[in-house]
């Protein structure tokens, strides 16, 4: 089974309990902490609950004339994430959304209309 890397990009402060337990349950505490979990339909459950709060790792390959989406499971350290024009990234190539239609609103608004996902398939958006 595939694995996704989670990200708490915002604190709890002020946030619902539903919210908050849904984020204890994917394992994060603190603003910046991740883990990589098991790609499964209860952790995207999780995900979708708290939204706005957590961001699932995609890394975007705009080089070729179709981007190529990767889900990024790296472990490096660096990860300081900026929220650049209302998207997380760290400005090296890896994006967090929580929900699929935002990274495909993403890859829209750059003026694209297809792309490669992490399964080797294009998807029209």
């Amino acid at each position: 089974m595939s694995k996704i890397k989670v990200k708490l990009l915002r604190g709890l402060a002020g946030e619902s309990e539903a919210n908050i337990q849904a984020v204890k349950s994917l394992g994060l505490k603190k603003r910046g902490q991740e883990r990589i979990l098991q790609d499964n339909p209860m952790v995207w459950g999780n995900i979708n609950k708290a939204f706005k709060l957590v961001g699932v790792a995609y890394r975007i390959d705009f080089s070729g004339e179709i981007p190529k989406v990767e889900r990024d499971l790296s472990e490096e350290g660096y990860c300081r994430i900026i929220n650049k024009d209302g998207v997380y990234t760290n400005g090296e190539g890896v994006y967090y959304f929580s929900r699929i239609t935002d990274l495909e609103d993403f890859l829209k608004k750059k003026g694209y209309t297809r792309y490669i996902n992490w399964e080797g398939k294009e998807v029209e958006i």
